[in-house]
């Protein structure tokens, strides 16, 4: 598709449907349409050939691959390199995005770390012709979160699947995610070092679904882990060597690890889970994950 074409990269719901949707999985209508907003967005990137084994959809909206329950609200996180985008403002053309029901209109990107390693554009607004649920304005955006600093591991290329059911596409397509070692070592650390809350959810659901059995959805190796985790922590520490002077090798951060978490309230308050996965999902059961799960295959290995 031409992205400055007409034709849609999804079928858009109608209301009914998004309203039904909404209801099922407990998710406010503004937030399921946001996140359609997204989806498209990704298909937008795809078209556009950003995706590659070494330019990937990270974070939660990559881990839903694997069945995540967390339902993230306002972010999309992408790991790229130069040889993708370059210069890093470049990525304001490759989001922009048209068609006859939605537009997509990308802030310029920015850099929001030390050495200009990881970008963003704030607000992404768009304007959802598709739908009438979305009457106030300032719901209307998003955050793209674009990491030039390169990945350690090739990412996968799996179906980019979605927690809910809306018929906006016949098949699921295919997209490139970030290798779950990687998500987990970059989830380690942005625990570790920022006390980020949802990074805690998601080391918990790696945990609880890398486990052997029937219920395994995500291979884990934990020997790999280590390595990729050593080699993400060595590149964090030489590009911000304050924010990571507390942890000189990755077993401090496992012992870090280790530790009650102190989850901040507001954060966990904005947590967003699927209704059904809810009550499953609270900080007993993420502490259980993290401690008696991740930290002794993280030690094991």
């Amino acid at each position: 598709m031409d992205r400055c074409g007409r034709d849609a990269v999804i079928d858009y719901p109608n209301d009914r449907a998004i309203a039904a949707a909404a209801e099922k999985h407990g998710i406010p209508a503004p937030v399921l349409i946001r996140d359609l907003v997204r989806v498209v967005e990704v298909l937008n990137l795809k078209n556009q050939d950003f995706f590659s084994a070494r330019s990937v959809l990270a974070g939660s909206m990559g881990l839903r691959c694997f069945d995540s329950p967390r339902f993230t609200v306002y972010d999309a996180d992408f790991s790229t390199s130069s040889d993708t985008i370059s210069p890093p403002t470049a990525m304001k053309t490759k989001l922009a995005y048209s068609d006859d029901e939605l537009e997509i209109a990308p802030a310029d990107l920015v850099p929001h770390d030390q050495g200009g390693t990881a970008w963003k554009s704030a607000p992404v607004r768009f304007t959802p012709v598709f739908t009438s649920l979305m009457p106030n304005e300032d719901d209307r955006s998003f955050k793209a979160d674009v990491s030039f600093r390169g990945m350690l591991v090739d990412g996968l290329e799996v179906p980019f699947k979605l927690p809910y059911d809306l018929a906006i596409w016949d098949d699921d397509p295919a997209v490139w995610i970030m290798d779950p070692h990687e998500t987990l070592a970059e989830k380690i650390l942005g625990w570790c070092a920022h006390r980020q809350v949802k990074h805690y959810a998601d080391l918990a659901y790696i945990a609880i679904v890398s486990r052997p059995g029937n219920g395994r959805l995500i291979e884990l190796d934990y020997a790999r882990a280590r390595e990729v985790l050593d080699g993400k922590l060595a590149a964090m520490s030489q590009l911000q060597p304050d924010v990571y002077a507390a942890f000189p090798n990755i077993d401090a951060l496992i012992t870090d690890l280790l530790a009650k978490p102190q989850l901040d309230g507001a954060q966990w308050a904005e947590i967003m889970y699927l209704r059904d996965q809810r009550d499953r999902f609270n900080p007993a059961l993420l502490e259980v994950a993290v401690t008696r799960i991740l930290v002794p295959g993280l030690r094991g290995s």
